[in-house]
């Protein structure tokens, strides 16, 4: 299963921002974030993100799509530091990696940049930005756009170029993901998000959107029609209270479509698409929203595969003849045994958990599990970082 979207040290801010306020949404939380990620340099990083992408072994993932915005050092100094050092993480852990690099250039639509934003995630010009992709393209690298609030109409066009050059035409985007982003696309272009994309020449192939929860029906229409993927992000989007993409009717017009872990707040494949089928129980009032004529999981698991597929850009997604060997190993008795196969995966899907994950290969060399005191170091690690970062948030 790869995991077509992820924010590393957003593994940090687990666990922040619960406690009552009132009012709490997406854009309280992303103020907790801002306040997080200024402060979080090279070494700390590297170590929320080998600890994140160890969990997303264990989960079942073995290839990411690492969305990356945390460009510049604590302070703003630009270079490839912060870059390098989830490039690094990858390594260690062993999961293979898919460097998603992100160009934000304003604060909003009308709005400049803010310090973070500035310090942080924006380069000096587009012209900047394409030097430092081009430096770190020695890595399998992407392109993207943070949004079209963070990118002026002009620099979209321009990465989607630079895309083209760099990445094969892979381009990643957050698109939709709150109402308000639509209401300001609206009166900013007169349009929806992906639809202003698509008035760009951004609607392809190449495009993978990422939660498109607030798109309309002619924009997922787009998606379809245009070949686009989309990334869902079930946990996160929960979490985050961002609302539900009406995923049943895209996947029977045969949309593609794959999963991500995006914030890290909970890592795990398989909670993932048993939060996309509960979602739409929920929604509906009706079960097996979204199973296929041989079950639930042997609809989304392979499906959800294929558009991760595209999401990272390797060959990996399914097991044939071309295609790496990275491989996820199932065992529980209580889940697997006797009876027909197609029942035990959804016993798997509705009512197993990470537990049954036994072995995981990347490219047919094993990679989990690892020996048990060395995942316990890399917890110690991460753990002593994001207890500092929460001390430094609390005091300000």
């Amino acid at each position: 299963m790869p995991n077509g979207h992820s924010h590393a040290f957003q593994r940090a801010l687990v666990g922040l921002g619960e406690k009552t306020h009132g009012g709490d949404d997406f854009w309280s939380w992303r103020a907790l974030m801002y306040r997080v990620a200024q402060r979080i340099g090279p070494q700390a990083l590297e170590s929320l993100a080998t600890l994140a992408y160890s969990e997303m072994l264990a989960a079942g993932y073995t290839s990411v799509a690492e969305f990356f915005y945390l460009h510049h050092e604590v302070g703003g100094a630009p270079g490839t530091a912060m870059a390098e050092a989830v490039i690094r993480a990858a390594r260690t852990s062993g999961i293979r990696q898919r460097l998603v690099l992100a160009y934000y250039e304003r604060g909003g639509i009308d709005r400049p940049l803010e310090p973070v934003q500035r310090d942080r995630f924006a380069h000096a010009s587009l012209a900047a930005f394409a030097d430092y992709a081009r430096a770190l393209a020695i890595h399998p690298i992407a392109i993207a756009a943070h949004s079209i609030r963070a990118v002026s109409p002009a620099s979209l066009a321009a990465l989607g170029a630079l895309a083209d050059e760099l990445a094969s035409g892979l381009f990643h985007i957050h698109v939709a993901e709150q109402e308000s982003e639509v209401a300001q696309s609206q009166a900013a272009y007169g349009v929806g998000p992906i639809a202003h994309l698509d008035r760009l020449g951004l609607v392809g192939e190449g495009l993978q959107a990422v939660h498109a929860t607030h798109a309309d029906a002619s924009e997922r229409s787009l998606l379809i029609e245009r070949g686009a993927n989309l990334v869902l992000c079930p946990i996160t989007e929960a979490y985050l209270g961002d609302g539900l993409f009406p995923v049943g009717e895209y996947l029977t017009r045969g949309g593609s479509w794959g999963i991500g872990s995006d914030a890290n707040v909970r890592i795990d494949a398989l909670e993932e698409l048993r939060l996309l089928e509960y979602g739409q129980r929920l929604r509906s009032r009706r079960r097996s929203n979204l199973a296929g004529p041989g079950g639930l999981a042997t609809r989304l698991w392979p499906e959800a595969a294929r558009g991760g597929a595209r999401a990272v850009g390797f060959p990996v997604g399914r097991i044939e003849p071309g295609a790496f060997a990275d491989l996820v190993v199932l065992e529980d008795p209580s889940l697997f045994d006797g009876g027909d196969p197609e029942v035990g995966f959804d016993a798997f899907l509705l009512g197993g958990s990470r537990e049954s994950i036994r072995r995981v290969y990347i490219g047919g060399e094993p990679r989990w599990p690892i020996e048990s005191g060395r995942y316990g170091m890399l917890r110690g690690e991460a753990g002593d970082w994001i207890r500092a970062l929460r001390e430094a948030v609390a005091h300000g």
